[in-house]
């Protein structure tokens, strides 16, 4: 200006940058985490369980096998009951993919039969001890006193007792159907998830959401169901795939010690028991199988790694 004075234009508002200062360095905007405003939760989830390659991998081939199993009828020609007693213990061949058990069955059937068992084992027992082990945890950590008392007795009770031993006195009482494997499998296992839910609702009844919604009238059902629960639905959804994965391993277990489903249904269990003899000699009768649970299993736990990221509410920072 003529007179001396300084025109200051008005310029761009600064943003948070990293400048260095020897050693350390101020965190950006998009270390903070800060470009997560404006996101919706849905986004948020999908963004961090997109970021971890081994859950998508994972997922995709979980997808797969369950297409597989559910399609089995239309993948391959024969039933798995189906013998041919000229083709015994055939190596895999371009007639037999995997080749043939001891009575001329073609084992990929029997494996994709097999897998229909265990999935259906697995995500049935997932199911029952998901929904027993939440209600009983939620209600022993939500009222606490003497219901909580029981119910933690009750759970080291169960607990106290051989897992194996419960399940094979379990599983001779009732039989060796699908639906008795499954109600077998979820008596063992809901007390897991009964007392992480009781640790959860033990921590948020003192929250003060909580008592914003107790000041306004809300009942305890109400409470328990809008407001606690879905602030726990991530970790109940973690711990139920990781429980997918200890049913299929024990379902398998117990087929193999022959207290599970008995032949001539298929599982994987049962088949790794049936090619036990022949293994020295005709290997694949329990390499597949045996492949087949450890992939699935894997999968399972990497989805579940995958899933607890997504739904941790402490995972900030995401990348586009």
């Amino acid at each position: 200006m003529a007179d001396g004075t300084v025109d200051h234009q008005p310029g761009p508002v600064p943003t948070m940058t990293t400048v260095a200062t020897g050693a350390e360095a101020a965190p950006t905007v998009e270390a903070l985490g800060l470009e997560e405003h404006g996101l919706s939760q849905r986004t948020l989830m999908w963004r961090r369980f997109r970021r971890h390659k081994l859950a998508i991998a994972s997922l995709v081939t979980l997808v797969v096998i369950g297409l597989a199993t559910l399609l089995a009828g239309v993948l391959s020609p024969y039933e798995y009951s189906e013998q041919h007693l000229d083709q015994i213990l055939q190596g895999p061949s371009a007639k037999h993919l995997l080749g043939t058990d001891q009575l001329g069955r073609d084992e990929l059937t029997r494996l994709l039969y097999g897998g229909r068992v265990s999935l259906l084992i697995g995500l049935g027992v997932a199911l029952v001890s998901g929904v027993v082990g939440t209600l009983v945890g939620a209600a022993a950590g939500f009222y606490g006193g003497r219901l909580d008392n029981a119910v933690m007795r009750l759970t080291d009770l169960f607990l106290s007792i051989p897992l194996l031993v419960l399940l094979i006195i379990a599983s001779r009482a009732t039989g060796g159907s699908i639906r008795d494997i499954v109600l077998v499998l979820s008596l063992a296992l809901w007390m897991f998830l009964a007392r992480i839910v009781r640790g959860l609702f033990l921590s948020l009844r003192e929250k003060e959401f909580v008592e914003a919604a107790r000041s306004i009238g809300a009942s305890n059902r109400r409470i328990i169901f809008r407001h606690l629960l879905p602030n726990a639905i991530g970790v109940i959804i973690v711990n139920l795939t990781l429980t997918v994965a200890i049913a299929i391993l024990t379902e398998s277990l117990l087929s193999f010690l022959g207290f599970g489903i008995q032949p001539p249904t298929p599982t994987w269990g049962n088949m790794l028991e049936d090619g036990r003899p022949q293994m020295t000699f005709a290997g694949w009768l329990v390499w597949f199988p045996g492949l087949a649970i450890l992939l699935t299993v894997m999968c399972v736990n990497f989805l579940g790694d995958g899933l607890r990221d997504a739904l941790d509410p402490t995972q900030r920072r995401v990348r586009a």
